[in-house]
């Protein structure tokens, strides 16, 4: 079972058993309210529940199956992301104790679920999203979680990735240094590198995304590199012969972005 280790556990009625769909990440909301959700996640009668709930003070209450049983949280979206519900106000920030406690249950989705360590604002895309870019098909809720909850997801990353220990290593990479590994260190010898140090970059951004074990992280571009990188182009919406695992542009920069690197040519 799909529990996160140091959450209260509270197994609610309002859930869809065996329903998830795809792992997509986490939906950050808002309870406009206090105390504990529990008692009106547990009534039927209210078709409301998260798959966590994070007090002000930092207490974390999980109330389903997550990855296997979906919550009633965000209607079209329960299938393909997981959600946490924050106690307070649209209008208040998350304090820094629950700052802490998303960062927590992002971290351990990635590690459960390969929850990519990364900010979006979309109802499809890998990563940290809010209820309100749903619209009318995830119940419209356009203010949920409100603008400073909102700012606040890529400290809630930077977070996590320190509490996975995966940050990546910043700087700078070339494309073609890039490229040239991963045509050409498959076939070399195990254990071979072309270009190192630029690929350690981009293996610990694949790490980072859940989609390359911390074992192959090791600076040469071989097969598992190139099956992960594969894997992240399919992601980005490319496919056939653009989702080969020989890194582009587009996919490069978009990575990059999202882990704290530039790319030159």
């Amino acid at each position: 079972m799909a529990r996160m280790p140091g959450a209260d556990y509270r197994p609610v009625v309002n859930v869809h058993k065996n329903g998830v769909l795809e792992h997509r990440g986490l939906v950050l909301h808002v309870q406009d309210g206090t105390g504990s959700p529990y008692g009106w996640f547990n009534q039927t009668s209210s078709q409301a529940s998260s798959d966590f709930w994070v007090g002000t003070g930092g207490t974390i209450e999980q109330y389903c199956d997550t990855g296997v049983d979906y919550a009633f949280a965000q209607a079209a979206g329960n299938p393909y992301y997981a959600s946490v519900e924050t106690e307070g106000r649209p209008d208040t920030a998350l304090t820094a104790e629950q700052l802490e406690g998303v960062a927590h249950i992002y971290a351990w989705g990635h590690s459960a679920f390969g929850w990519p360590l990364a900010v979006v604002d979309s109802t499809t895309e890998h990563g940290f999203t809010y209820h309100g870019v749903g619209g009318e098909a995830w119940g419209n809720h356009p203010d949920c979680p409100g603008d400073l909850r909102k700012a606040q997801r890529p400290a809630v990353i930077a977070r996590a990735k320190e509490i996975v220990g995966t940050t990546s290593g910043g700087g700078s990479v070339s494309l073609a240094h890039v490229v040239a590994a991963a045509r050409k260190d498959p076939g070399a010898a195990q254990g071979h590198t072309t270009h190192r140090s630029e690929v350690l970059v981009v293996e610990r951004a694949l790490q980072a995304e859940g989609l390359l074990a911390a074992q192959w992280v090791d600076g040469s571009f071989g097969t598992k590199t190139v099956t992960a990188y594969a894997a992240l182009q399919r992601r980005y919406g490319f496919s056939g012969a653009d989702a080969d695992g020989i890194p582009g542009r587009t996919s490069l920069t978009r990575l990059g972005a999202a882990h704290g690197f530039t790319v030159t040519a």
